[in-house]
Parts: structure tokens; C-alpha cells; sequence
């Protein structure tokens, strides 16, 4: 009997050596030298698995895990310190592994938080799963949980104010960061390494409070079995951390993390807290990165262009002799007429070899849309049919494009978008949440708008009813204006939208405009030249170079832009039928001769009751400059935001005798009229 009570003291005491060295629990400190069998509240795809804390499940998802706990906040050390809330100390290593080497959608944030229910998150793929919602006017929404995060970014948001797309931040009780830094460390000679926080590699993070001195101080590192913590922190502010958790003694501490539809996942490897001193280092032996190895070794490098370049082929023809160069020249020519023939049978084979698995299956899209019913149906164009559906898990609100079999939408085209909108990120865009592939189609899930399309509210409503008011469609131009000013220059790359119109402006339950439809967006990079000779867009938002020559610059988007300005304040179509003579009428041409009549503000809405009579002239006459014949003329998008917040005024010799007459050659510094970056962009290849 002595000897079994031995044994089973000796094996009680081995389980407890062996759970000790994966987690340790105090009243103030805790360690979690790998996640097994920890207890951490979880919720939405956060989970534990293989001994790592997953916080993604690889698309439009999010997740949040919290030391179950709450931690006390009301230490007798505070008595003699300049702040209520107390010294504190972690340190934590994580991995951003993406589907796709070198992509990322979105990235994870260590939170301080008053309530570990942050379940009512802002839209999955979005603002790191911390926020309820952003206004419409602003992005400086405070959280209904008073909260400290500290971001790991990978997205640039403008309405954020992000300084890149590679940063960390110190976010209080907002998403707007109030200090950020590009990713990377201080060695110890002073030399600053960047670091890329999604490239897959495992990275140690130190966050220090000292509450004596508000000073709060953000470090990270590579992670090595011999990790050191670098002499200087990345970020360093005085900061009284009060703030966060007023009127309060407890506070959760946590991670939380979002993602879009490009498949990545977020991992924490291991994690140390301590309300009272220095986080205990952690016991990297113990650490799970097996996974991570595995994930890794299974990225995807995007396909390039593998065609001959120009120097190549300049090389051959002076180097080899006339036949040699006859020879390649043609099998140069064959081999590009047996890829256009094979394209078609390999882009399956390609799909599978070289892309993430859809986001959706075709059965979840099937259920969201009872099978795709003629009631769920939202519109049709020439890609294919557009379906509203609900999701029967989340029960999400979602809008489906299925891209028709015939449409001219291939298959490469349907990839670059999914990758393009994946890393688009502005309130004033519709989101991407998805894609699935089922045989021969194409579908793409986005957000579900529920006020529909601006086309909608303007023209098939009741003939002599409007529910949309002058201030209404104010901040609606001004939000297709933010959502375009992103597009052509606050983003990595140029996009041309190609088809700005009503019916492509959507509406969300409070009446924000998104931009959507990017079925013939195309994209460059900045300061880059491509031409084409394909029109594509719609009558009447067509600008006249782009019918002539078939070259979509941003000055076409303005172009487009323009017309629409005077349409919202009209609510007549770009061109329709004069009906005392019969004869199509412009829009443009019918506001000019209402201003070249004494009064533009006779172009408004009939059914506007009350208006802004200053807004209307602006908008009108600025529409006028937009979809001006010469494109050299037109403002770019970032003069068109200053003119429409009245940073700066438009032209005082804009008159309508004057308007054909102005070019570029105003006083730059009074009125830039024109911005460098009119670059064509090659429509006829793709993005």
C-alpha cells in the first residue's frame, strides 16, 4: 500500500513538474510557456491548438483570447506613483503566416481592455476585431470598452491615419494610433532594422509600463532560442495610462486579431505577464513551431510574367547568327499559340497548384441564397447576377456576384481581383469578404448594403418623392471623393475604377457611399506609362479622350466623377432625351446653360425642399471643372477633396464663358489645376 501511494504521489508530482513547464499562475503574474490545456477565454475562430493560441482561422475571420482572470488594478504600489493604474510588464511571440509570401490582411493587437467581450467587433475582416463601428464622418470613434492596444499592423488604412503598412502602434480607447512606428528594432550600435511583421517569422515583443514615470515602452526582436531584448525600445511615450481603465481596479489583458480574404493566420507562441515587476522570460524549448514551419514551407509566391524581355531579345538578334534567330522566333510564336489554346484547359490545374482554397464553399453561398432564389436577387449586369444572402452560422448579411460563365471575367482577372480588393482598405469601399469557385463559376461575397444603390434613391423612386436630403448627397459625393483620392494616390498602387457611376455606388445602413464594382478596375504602379486602345466603362460617364484614343488615366475617373457630382445634384441621367425636340441632351451641357442662364443652383433636384445653396454651387461648378473636354484641365482627386472640404477655393475666373478656356496654366501655387499622376494605364492586359 506504502508503495502505491508512493507511486501515485511520484506520478501526481510529474504532472505537475510537466504542466509547470508550460504555465504559471499568481495572483498578479502568469506565464504560458505554450497554450495546453490553458485557460483562456476564447471567442468567434480564436482557439488552442498543438500548443499555439490561434487567433485566425485563415479568412474573413477574427478571434480574441483573454486571460480568463481579471487582473488586479488597484496595487498598493500606485500610493506613491504619478498614475492610478500600476507598473506592468509583458511579453509575448508571435507569427503572421500567410497563404500568400509577402500578403496580409490585417494583423493582431495586444489589448488592455475593461470587459474581455469585444465579440461585438467592428466587420471580420476589418480594424483588428476592436471597434464596434466608425462614424461616417471620421474615423476617431472611441470604443465602447475603455482599452489599450497595441497593434501589429500589416494594412494601411487612411482613415486610421497609418503611416504604412508595416507598423506598430499604441491605440487608447481608439484605432487611431496615437504614436506609431514602421516595424523593427534598435541594434545596439543604433542602427534601426526593419522588420516584416507578416512574413511569417515568429517575433518576441516587450511591452513595459512604468507608472511612476507614465513612461510606456514598446520592443521587439527576432525570436531565437537565444532571444535578447534590444537596450532601446522601438516606441517610447510618456503616457498616464489613467485614461484607459477610469473609475475602475480590474482589467483583462488579451489579443485580439482580424483578417480579409487573403488566407492568414495569427498566431501567439507564448506569453508572460506581471502586474508587479518584469515579465518572467520565457522557456523557448517549450514553444510550438512546428506548425509554423509547415505553414511556411507552403507559401505561395504569386506567378509572374515569364515572357521574353526586350533586352533579351535585342541580345539575340545581335549575337546569334540569322538562322539561330529564325529559330527562336519561331518557337517564340509557337509556344505563345500553344499557351493560348492550353490556357483555357490549365486554368483549373493552375488554380489548384497556385491558390488558396476558397474562402466559401458553394454550399454556404447555396444555403445563404436558398439556392440562389429569384427573391434574394439584387440586380444583373454584364459580369452575371448579383444575390443577397445570409450566412447560417454568423447569420452576416452578404452580397454575392456570381461572374456568368460567358462573361468576359476570366480566370486570371477573377484572381488578381480577389488579391487587389483583398488589400483595399476605406470606409468608402465596398469590402471584399470572400470568394468561393464552383465548376465553371465564379463568386465573389462581398459586404450587404442595405439602402441599395445610389441609382435607386435618384431615379426609381416615387417620380415626384425623394428620401435623400441635400445634406445626404453632400456626404455622399464627399465619400466617393475620399473613396477615390484612396484609390489613385493614397494607396500602394494606382487603381483606375473605370466605371464611376450611380448604379455603382452603394449605401449602407447609415446612408455612407461605397464604391464598388471593380470588375474593370485596373491597377499600376505610381509614375508608371501603359496605354490601350479598349473602351470600357458606361455612356455618358465616358470621357471624350477615352472614346477617342481608348486611354483610362485617374483623369477619366475624374471625368466620370464629375458627371455623377451633377447627377446627384440634378437627379437627372448623363444623357437623356430633350422631349421638346426629341434630341439627346447632356447632362453637362444642360447644367452649363442653366449657369450661362444667371443661376446654376436652377440645375438642383426639384424635390430638394431646402438646400445649401453654397454647396450646390460648389458641387455644380466643380462637376463642370471634373468634366472638363481636356483632361489636362480637370483637378486631380486630391484638389477635388480640398475643394470640397473648403480647404481651397475654386478658380475666381470659373465662369461659364471662361470654363473651356482652362488649362494648366494657372499659378500652381494658387490653383494646381492639374496633379502629376495622369498615368495611362494598359487596360487591355489585366492588372
Amino acid at each position: 500500500m506504502g508503495r502505491h501511494c508512493l507511486l501515485l504521489r511520484l506520478v501526481f508530482l510529474s504532472v505537475v513538474s510537466a504542466a509547470s513547464a508550460y504555465a504559471d499562475f499568481t495572483a498578479d503574474e502568469f506565464i504560458y510557456n505554450g497554450f495546453f490545456g490553458s485557460d483562456l477565454s476564447l471567442d468567434n475562430q480564436a482557439l488552442v491548438s498543438d500548443g499555439l493560441l490561434k487567433l485566425t482561422d485563415g479568412v474573413s475571420s477574427k478571434g480574441h483570447a483573454f486571460y480568463t482572470f481579471p487582473l488586479n488594478f488597484s496595487s498598493p504600489e500606485i500610493s506613491n506613483t504619478s498614475s492610478s493604474v500600476p507598473s506592468f510588464s509583458t511579453t509575448f511571440v508571435f507569427a503572421i503566416v500567410s497563404y500568400y509570401q509577402g500578403f496580409s490582411t490585417d494583423g493582431l493587437a495586444f489589448v488592455l481592455s475593461s470587459s474581455k467581450n469585444l465579440s461585438s467587433g467592428f466587420e471580420d475582416s476589418q480594424y483588428l476585431g476592436l471597434v464596434d463601428s466608425l462614424p461616417s464622418s471620421t474615423g476617431n470613434k472611441e470604443s465602447n470598452h475603455h482599452l489599450l492596444a497595441i497593434e501589429f499592423d500589416t494594412i494601411q488604412n487612411p482613415e486610421l491615419e497609418d503611416i504604412d503598412d508595416n507598423h506598430i502602434g499604441i491605440d487608447v480607447n481608439s484605432p487611431i494610433s496615437i504614436n506609431s512606428h514602421t516595424a523593427g528594432y534598435y541594434a545596439s550600435d543604433g542602427t534601426f532594422y526593419k522588420l516584416s511583421l507578416a512574413g511569417g517569422e515568429p517575433m518576441q515583443v516587450w511591452v513595459d509600463y512604468d507608472s511612476k514615470h507614465t513612461i510606456l515602452n514598446i520592443t521587439i526582436a527576432h525570436y531565437s532560442l537565444s532571444s535578447t531584448k534590444p537596450n532601446r525600445p522601438l516606441i517610447s511615450i510618456t503616457y498616464d495610462l489613467s485614461s484607459v481603465l477610469p473609475n475602475t481596479s480590474s482589467a483583462y489583458a488579451g489579443f485580439s486579431s482580424a483578417c480579409g480574404p487573403i488566407n492568414t493566420r495569427h498566431y501567439i507562441l507564448g506569453w508572460s505577464f506581471n502586474l508587479s515587476g518584469e515579465a518572467a522570460a520565457l522557456n523557448y524549448s517549450a514553444l510550438s513551431l512546428n506548425t509554423i514551419r509547415q505553414e511556411l514551407a507552403q507559401q505561395v509566391r504569386l506567378p509572374r510574367d515569364h515572357s521574353l524581355s526586350k533586352k533579351t531579345i535585342l541580345l539575340c538578334a545581335i549575337l546569334l547568327p540569322t538562322l539561330g534567330i529564325a529559330m527562336i522566333i519561331s518557337a517564340t510564336i509557337v509556344k505563345a499559340h500553344m499557351d493560348r489554346l492550353s490556357e483555357s484547359r490549365t486554368a483549373e490545374i493552375e488554380w489548384d497548384r497556385e491558390y488558396v482554397p476558397p474562402s466559401f464553399t458553394y454550399k454556404d453561398l447555396l444555403a445563404a441564397t436558398g439556392g440562389f432564389e429569384d427573391k434574394m436577387l439584387l440586380g444583373r449586369g454584364g459580369f452575371g447576377s448579383v444575390f443577397r444572402g445570409v450566412l447560417r452560422h454568423s447569420k452576416k448579411a452578404i452580397a454575392i456576384k456570381r461572374v456568368a460563365p460567358e462573361s468576359k471575367q476570366g480566370m486570371k482577372e477573377f484572381v488578381a481581383e480577389i488579391v487587389i480588393l483583398g488589400h483595399l482598405r476605406h470606409r468608402n469601399l465596398v469590402q471584399l469578404l470572400g470568394y468561393c469557385r464552383h465548376k465553371q463559376q465564379l463568386l465573389l461575397v462581398y459586404d450587404y448594403m442595405p439602402n441599395t444603390s445610389l441609382d435607386y434613391h435618384l431615379h426609381t423612386q416615387q417620380p415626384n418623392t425623394t428620401n435623400l436630403s441635400w445634406s445626404q448627397r453632400f456626404h455622399i459625393i464627399r465619400g466617393i471623393a475620399s473613396g477615390l483620392f484612396y484609390l489613385h494616390e493614397d494607396w500602394e498602387q494606382v487603381v483606375i475604377h473605370r466605371d464611376i457611376k450611380t448604379s455603382n455606388v452603394l449605401l449602407d445602413s447609415e446612408m455612407n457611399a461605397r464604391l464598388g464594382d471593380f470588375g474593370l478596375a485596373r491597377s499600376h504602379d505610381h509614375g508608371a506609362d501603359a496605354h490601350t486602345t479598349r473602351v470600357a466603362g458606361t455612356w455618358g460617364y465616358i470621357a471624350p479622350e477615352l472614346a477617342r484614343l481608348g486611354k483610362a488615366t485617374k483623369a477619366t475617373d475624374v471625368f466620370a466623377f464629375g458627371v455623377l457630382m451633377m447627377e446627384v445634384t440634378s437627379a437627372r441621367r448623363p444623357i437623356w432625351v430633350d422631349s421638346a425636340n426629341g434630341e439627346p441632351l447632356a447632362l453637362a451641357d444642360w447644367v452649363l446653360a442653366a449657369w450661362q442662364g444667371g443661376s446654376i443652383t436652377d440645375a438642383v433636384d426639384p424635390r430638394l425642399d431646402t438646400y445649401v445653396e453654397e454647396e450646390v454651387d460648389l458641387v455644380l461648378k466643380l462637376g463642370l471643372l471634373c468634366s472638363h473636354p481636356s483632361p489636362e484641365a480637370r483637378p486631380c482627386m486630391r484638389l477635388v477633396m480640398q475643394y470640397l472640404q473648403r480647404d481651397t477655393p475654386l478658380p475666381a475666373d470659373l465662369q461659364p464663358d471662361t470654363l473651356l478656356s482652362i488649362c494648366v496654366s494657372h499659378d500652381d501655387d494658387e490653383h494646381p489645376m492639374s496633379c502629376p499622376a495622369t498615368a495611362i494605364t494598359d487596360l487591355s492586359k489585366g492588372r
